[in-house]
C-alpha cells in the first residue's frame, strides 16, 4: 500500500485545532469546578421594606408606626416617620430568615445598646415579631455562624427586653437546643438577656 504523508503546513492546522480543543476543554470543567456564589436576597424597593417592616406587628400598632432600616453598625435611614411611639425594622437581609420587628421607646434604646456592645438601659421594653426570628445562637448574642451548624429558629413571637427579665422564672434557660415552642430565655447570663414568647 501506498505510504501517505503529511506536509508541514497540515501537521501544523491539525496541532492549533488540537491546542484549541483542549484549551476549550479545560475551561469547560474549571466552570464545572468553580464554587457556586451563595444565593442573595434580591434588593428592596422602599414600600417594599416598609411593607415588610409593618408584617411583624398587628395593624394597630404598625399602622402608625415610624419605619427605620438599620444598617451593621447602628445607624439608621428612616424610611417613614410616624405618628405613634413604636419603631418598625424590615426583615435583615444578612439572614436567611424572614425577621422583621417593631420595638416600643424602650426596647429601641435596648436595640441601640445591644448593636452598639454597651450596657442596655434599666428598662423593660417589648418587641413584636409576629413572622418569626432567626438567630445564630440562642447563648451568645453576637455569634456569626450557627452553633454546631443548627440556628435557633423561633416562629411568630413577642420578646421582653431589658435587666429587668433575668427576675422573672418560669422560663426555660435550656440554651441551645430549647424548645422554642415554648416560652424561653434567648442569650441567658448576657446583658441582652431577653423573653422570647411564642404566639402561634
Amino acid at each position: 500500500m501506498p505510504e501517505h504523508t503529511m506536509n508541514g503546513g497540515t501537521v501544523m492546522n491539525t496541532f492549533k485545532i488540537g491546542a484549541r480543543l483542549l484549551v476549550s476543554l479545560l475551561a469547560v470543567l474549571a466552570a464545572m469546578s468553580a464554587p457556586e456564589a451563595a444565593p442573595q436576597k434580591a434588593q428592596k424597593s422602599d414600600a417594599a421594606k416598609i411593607a415588610s417592616a409593618m408584617s411583624a406587628a398587628p395593624a394597630a400598632v404598625s399602622r402608625n408606626a415610624s419605619v427605620v432600616e438599620m444598617a451593621e453598625d447602628g445607624s439608621m435611614k428612616t424610611l417613614r416617620k410616624g405618628t405613634n411611639e413604636w419603631t418598625c425594622v424590615p426583615d435583615d437581609p444578612s439572614t436567611p430568615g424572614d425577621d422583621p420587628m417593631c420595638l416600643d421607646p424602650n426596647a429601641m434604646e435596648w436595640l441601640h445598646a445591644y448593636m452598639g456592645k454597651s450596657p442596655p438601659p434599666e428598662k423593660v421594653g417589648f418587641i413584636y415579631m409576629l413572622k418569626g426570628g432567626w438567630d445564630f445562637s440562642n447563648t451568645d448574642p453576637y455569634a456569626t455562624k450557627p452553633d454546631g451548624g443548627k440556628a435557633t429558629i423561633t416562629g411568630p413571637h413577642v420578646m421582653v427586653v431589658g435587666p429587668g427579665v433575668k427576675s422573672v422564672p418560669g422560663y426555660d434557660r435550656t440554651g441551645n437546643g430549647v424548645n422554642t415552642a415554648l416560652p424561653y430565655v434567648m442569650w441567658k447570663d448576657t446583658p441582652y438577656e431577653h423573653l422570647m414568647i411564642p404566639v402561634r
